[in-house]
């Protein structure tokens, strides 16, 4: 805009001029915006590919999923063959798997085991010694023949820690899972022989006489289990599996009277059986947990 100087000096006073030429500089530095001028520019636009649209994802969409935390309580049985120095009384014997694990998302677990050992396969062709003579049998008091049962008893109880090898990976909205698990343990372990008969008619085992012949044997053990895991909170969890067992027990008896001697002093007890068992699983959720409703498939 330009305003001829001749024009402002003919048609106006000098303090008009100056007034007029005032106005004139502070609208000319006027921002347009105030000036009432259009100020409005367009937004860039960039298209959006699907290797950008990824990057809009939550964060948990590009994390992996976090495995469940589990404790296990596990109940069943086995059965096991017998190996070193109880083979010589007991051949085999069944036993039961009791105990509980806490297993971190499916990476390792620490735990316990407790084995109570049944049955009755004991052999008991040097039990009773010299006693029975040539007749293979003990009298009771009227002198008939005694009905003798005889039965394995004792347990294993151990503390456990091992490796979870995951099959099928498992995560919080489809926590089923299989698992190898390798499993070691150390504890106490104890077995004798128990007798049942008519009380009062047979003091040949009875009182001492009893504890003369049951070889009690109790020390320590170390066990290695490999077992395959299934997991379903919402239908059956299970494991089946191998173990093996090698136990270092003491005599607990001072005489043997089966051999009329002290029995040997230190023993090694070897086995090697199978088991299985149902499992109760219960899932561990923490604050940093990623539950399903937080998450997309």
């Amino acid at each position: 805009m330009r305003i001829s100087q001749s024009f402002l000096y003919l048609r106006f006073s000098p303090m008009q001029r100056a007034t007029f030429s005032f106005i004139l500089c502070i609208f000319l530095a006027t921002p347009k915006f105030l000036r009432g001028e259009n100020n409005i520019h367009p937004i860039p636009t960039a298209t959006v590919t699907p290797k950008d649209s990824a990057k809009t994802q939550p964060n948990n969409a590009q994390q992996p999923l976090t495995r469940p935390t589990w404790v296990s309580m596990h109940v069943g049985g086995g059965f096991q063959y017998n190996l070193g120095g109880w083979r010589e009384r007991y051949n085999a014997n069944a036993n039961f798997d009791l105990g509980a694990d806490y297993q971190f998302q499916e990476k390792w677990l620490l735990g316990f085991n407790f084995s109570p050992y049944t049955g009755g396969w004991v052999n008991t062709d040097s039990l009773y010694g010299d006693m029975i003579a040539g007749s293979n049998y003990l009298f009771d008091v009227n002198g008939n023949p005694a009905v003798i049962r005889t039965y394995m008893r004792g347990f294993n109880f151990c503390a456990t820690a091992g490796k979870i090898i995951p099959l099928k990976q498992s995560t919080l909205k489809n926590p089923a899972t299989w698992s190898l698990q390798l499993v070691g343990g150390l504890g106490y372990h104890e077995h004798f022989t128990k007798f049942q008969f008519d009380k009062g008619l047979l003091p040949q085992l009875e009182g001492y006489y009893e504890e003369g012949h049951d070889n009690y044997r109790a020390g320590y053990c170390i066990t290695e289990q490999c077992r395959l895991q299934y997991m379903n909170p919402n239908t059956l969890s299970f494991h089946v599996g191998v173990q093996m067992l090698q136990g270092f027990t003491k005599n607990m008896r001072d005489w043997d009277m089966s051999t009329f001697r002290a029995a040997d002093p230190k023993q090694t007890d070897l086995s090697f059986g199978i088991y299985g068992g149902l499992i109760i699983p219960i899932i561990i959720y923490t604050k940093n947990t990623v539950r399903e409703a937080e998450y997309f498939e």
